[in-house]
C-alpha cells in the first residue's frame, strides 16, 4: 500500500484510501497509510467499521466520531486484540 501511495504522489495523482471490511486490523492499516498521504492528493478515507459489530479491542477499537478516525494508537497499527479472542494459536514463535 505504502507503494501505491509512492506512485500516485510521484504523479500528483489523488486516491482514496478504503478498508475492505475486514474489522480493527484492516481499518487501523487504512487509516495509517491514510494519515500518510499529502494532504492536497487525500480525497478522503472510507471505513467499513460503522456497519461491522464489535472490535477486536474493545478499549480501543477504530471509532468514526463526527466524520473523523482518531488514528489507533500504540506498537504496530495499535489494535490488541483481546486476549483469547481468536481461541488457542496455532502457531508460536519466540
Amino acid at each position: 500500500m505504502a507503494t501505491f501511495r509512492d506512485i500516485r504522489e510521484a504523479r500528483a495523482l489523488p486516491h482514496t484510501c478504503d478498508d475492505a471490511w475486514g474489522g480493527d486490523v484492516i481499518a487501523a492499516a487504512c487509516t495509517h497509510i491514510g494519515a500518510t498521504v499529502q494532504p492536497g492528493l487525500l480525497e478522503g478515507v472510507w471505513l467499513a467499521q460503522p456497519y461491522i459489530q464489535g472490535n477486536f479491542n474493545k478499549r480501543t477499537g477504530i471509532d468514526i466520531v463526527d466524520g473523523h478516525i482518531k488514528l489507533p494508537e500504540g506498537p504496530g497499527l495499535g489494535v490488541v486484540p483481546e486476549e483469547g479472542m481468536f481461541g488457542r494459536p496455532a502457531l508460536s514463535f519466540g
